[in-house]
């Protein structure tokens, strides 16, 4: 233990996370109705805080999405029980889709047929693609979280002369009282995000998995590093800017989960402007700007000052790369060089369409065993005359 106090006291070096001559006995004591953060105050709470979201999320899926995807004509995916075979499962693990010459080099190893390894990769592959039915759960969670955390933090901000002028961050910076609601709003979020790293595993894998997990990562450090240094008041810009248009690209993917291209349309296109008024305008030339350059004006750089500036600025960067995809996604869709089957294939979500589209092409045109020869399909309309 004395190791450990040890440490915390030279990790959490009040001349570090401060700014100004002022220490930790100063926030530990504050005067009479006035509330300071302490890092010991968000970590464990917000952990607690994600645990008992699972349970919510295991509720609201079991009792109302999965009735409501039924309603509206999802099925869950059929599973296929696949036989472990340390041969083929390392063929699989380098190359998912063999060749036929492969697939004969196998069926000599083994004491398998062509076509019977032709349908141990197929079920094989099957396991590891999400249906729509799993997508569809996994988008209703995250758009019921950042509505409700949207309209949530509207409320809690309306009144507060930093949500409309964000040079109030740092007026009076060196000491920031925290009121309830801010603080609850900032452990639910923390609390979201525990539960989606929580989640990371079971959930399926996305195309961009690497950003979506840098994104987490850096998102956490914000929230917790911020609020133990008193930069409250940005973080929470900085989370309502983000959850102002989460929602509507869940509600999108929902929506092309079920077949529903208007709509899916819609909620692209409204999702489309709202990213690029909080993620490519405010943003970066509101939030990060007065972060890294407003803030100079009214208190004197301290070495938390560069911490958190640079996890804004990698946020940003994500922000640019996840804006090439959308962008690429509207010039694919409009110019009409491939129809817009997931969206989730070029922005925040899985690959399964991708994976669906390969292996419908694989299974036709690429694989012998199971492509049709116009022979026998003669052969048999000859036989049924």
């Amino acid at each position: 233990m004395a190791t450990v106090q040890a440490f915390r006291e030279w990790f959490w070096n009040e001349r570090v996370w401060l700014p100004g001559n002022i220490t930790w006995d100063e926030f530990e004591n504050p005067p009479p109705g006035e509330y300071y953060p302490l890092e010991k105050h968000l970590l464990l709470p917000s952990f607690l805080l994600g645990v008992f979201l699972l349970g919510v999320r295991y509720v609201y899926d079991r009792l109302l999405v999965v009735p409501f995807a039924k309603y509206m004509g999802l099925t869950f995916k059929k599973t296929y029980y696949v036989e472990k075979n340390p041969t083929l499962e390392a063929v699989y693990m380098s190359d998912k889709f063999p060749e036929q010459s492969q697939v004969q080099e196998l069926s000599k190893k083994t004491s398998l047929t062509e076509r019977q390894i032709q349908r141990w990769f197929r079920h094989r592959r099957s396991q590891e693609m999400p249906g729509r039915m799993k997508k569809f759960r996994e988008c209703s969670w995250h758009f019921l979280f950042y509505l409700s955390s949207f309209f949530v933090g509207l409320y809690v901000l309306w009144d507060k002369p930093y949500f409309w002028d964000a040079k109030y961050c740092w007026i009076s910076n060196v000491r920031q009282h925290v009121p309830n609601d801010i603080y609850w709003y900032y452990t639910i979020e923390m609390a979201f995000y525990w539960n989606l790293v929580f989640t990371l595993v079971t959930d399926h894998k996305r195309k961009d998995f690497k950003e979506l997990v840098v994104h987490h990562v850096v998102t956490m450090n914000l929230i917790y590093f911020s609020f133990a240094a008193n930069q409250v008041r940005i973080g929470v810009l900085v989370l309502l800017v983000h959850d102002a248009v989460d929602f509507w690209l869940d509600g999108a993917k929902m929506a092309n989960y079920v077949k529903k291209s208007s709509l899916t349309d819609t909620l692209f296109g409204i999702f489309f402007v709202v990213w690029i008024i909080t993620r490519l305008y405010l943003y970066p030339f509101r939030v990060v700007w007065s972060a890294t350059f407003t803030s100079l004006e009214h208190v004197p750089i301290w070495p938390a000052y560069w911490f958190l500036n640079i996890l804004l600025w990698v946020l940003q960067v994500l922000h640019l790369i996840w804006s090439y995809l959308i962008f690429r996604i509207l010039a694919t869709k409009f110019t009409g060089d491939k129809k817009l089957k997931d969206l989730s294939s070029d922005t925040e979500v899985s690959t399964g369409g991708e994976e669906e589209e390969k292996e419908r092409k694989y299974v036709t045109n690429g694989s012998p065993a199971f492509s049709r020869n116009p022979k026998s399909v003669d052969s048999r309309k000859k036989r049924r005359a």
